[in-house]
């Protein structure tokens, strides 16, 4: 008997007790359908932080401070010292502090994060806002409508945030596109104001991170630093309070660590991005993780059900297994007969449970969207990619072998003239 012969009489000798294998079929579904749900929805919330991540640094991005600023992670008061008191240079970082930074092994680039100070945000004669801003730096921006601000050039160009849509009137994002906005900008030490012209060229989508932050850029930055600097002295003038250092590509987590260490011995605290938010995530695939053990014990339940099921198939076919026997059917051949059928009963109760998922994830991100994700635009809730349904369904099939030759190996084991005698 060749291996089609023996798949095609597995396939028809699996739906002899139809009420049986649907049981055990939707076992596996159940088992199917919550690990296949779990997944998508880990990979949509990671997708989601991974956009989040990269709008705030990217992977080779270190966020530099003074060491000050990142306070002590001991439990007792740290002692007073007047050399690093709140307030005084120790609190910001000067471009000689840039090219300190600059010369540490292992580090590319090195540019200032500008906090923008400015007085308001208005659309034509419309109403004033308080506007919230930061320089462009090398990140990618998750944009909801338009592009990415010029990191080079002489326009003023804006990524506004949402939150400012409908306050200035735009009823979508792509109406705010190409639109001109007026920001007033003073300076701190003579408080003479300025009116600079800017052009939204994007809109973000919703950061967790940098909520109702807006990115401008770097033709627009320079210009706010230069009017908020005018006036002052020049030892105020050229001071941080972050400085993003660019990493050279590659390096592993033990050479990060590394790099870390250099930097706090000239005086620094560094921290990356994943740093910053990698509790979030931690938390996201601790809960998925759950969940997808309640899948398992699903599946390991059905596992059980495949084992009872091929077991009264056994039984139930005993004189035909004695039959093929006699005829010349070798052991390996029928082991080979009943594997199959415990392969197909996974591949059917996988293939239903991730189909079912899709479907399922379909209508919960259009819910999703339209209720208690309102707010969270770019958020696909669940995403499912083919690779990692693919490799579900693969385990799901082993599960279901390595369940299959218990009663597998038994049928082959059959003496074929007792089971010709067998009633």
């Amino acid at each position: 008997m060749k291996l089609f012969d023996i798949i095609k009489s597995a396939s028809s000798n699996l739906w002899r007790n139809k009420g049986r294998t649907v049981l055990t079929v939707i076992a596996i579904f159940i088992g199917a359908f919550t690990i296949a749900l779990t997944t998508g929805v880990n990979n949509g919330v990671n997708d989601y932080i991974d956009r989040q991540i990269n709008g705030v640094g990217g992977e080779d991005q270190l966020m530099v401070f003074p060491e000050s600023q990142m306070g002590s992670t001991d439990d007792d008061p740290q002692e007073y010292d007047p050399d690093k008191a709140s307030g005084t240079d120790a609190d910001y970082l000067t471009t000689k502090d840039l090219e300190k930074i600059k010369s540490t092994k292992g580090i590319k680039k090195v540019e200032p994060f500008h906090f923008l100070s400015t007085d308001y945000v208005q659309r034509d004669d419309g109403k004033k806002y308080l506007l919230s801003a930061v320089s462009v730096s090398d990140i990618s921006i998750d944009l909801e409508a338009g592009r990415e601000v010029n990191s080079t050039g002489d326009n003023y160009e804006i990524n506004i945030a949402p939150e400012y849509m409908k306050s200035l009137g735009f009823k979508t994002a792509k109406d705010a596109l190409n639109q001109k906005i007026k920001v007033a900008v003073s300076s701190q030490a003579t408080g003479e104001q300025e009116i600079l012209n800017a052009t939204i060229v994007g809109v973000r989508n919703v950061s967790l991170i940098q909520q109702g932050q807006s990115i401008m850029s770097k033709a627009l930055s320079d210009k706010i630093v230069s009017v908020n600097e005018k006036g002052m002295p020049e030892n105020m003038k050229n001071k941080y309070g972050t400085l993003f250092a660019t990493m050279n590509g590659n390096l592993s987590g033990k050479q990060i660590e590394q790099l870390k260490k250099r930097l706090t011995k000239k005086g620094f605290s560094a921290m990356t991005v994943e740093d910053e938010i990698g509790m979030i995530r931690q938390v996201v695939n601790a809960i998925t993780g759950v969940l997808t053990l309640f899948g398992a014990i699903a599946l390991l339940a059905a596992s059980f059900g495949i084992i009872n099921t091929l077991y009264m198939s056994v039984q139930d076919r005993t004189r035909e297994i004695g039959l093929m026997k006699a005829m010349g059917m070798g052991r390996f051949k029928v082991f080979l007969t009943f594997s199959i059928e415990a392969l197909l009963i996974g591949f059917w109760g996988g293939i239903t449970g991730i189909a079912g998922a899709v479907v399922a994830g379909h209508f919960l991100n259009n819910f999703a969207t339209t209720s208690f994700l309102d707010g969270l635009t770019g958020l696909t809730l669940l995403q499912f990619s083919w690779p990692s349904m693919l490799i579900i369904l693969l385990i799901i099939m082993l599960i279901a072998f390595l369940a299959g030759t218990f009663p597998a190996n038994r049928a082959a084991r059959l003496d074929p003239i007792n089971a010709l005698r067998y009633e």
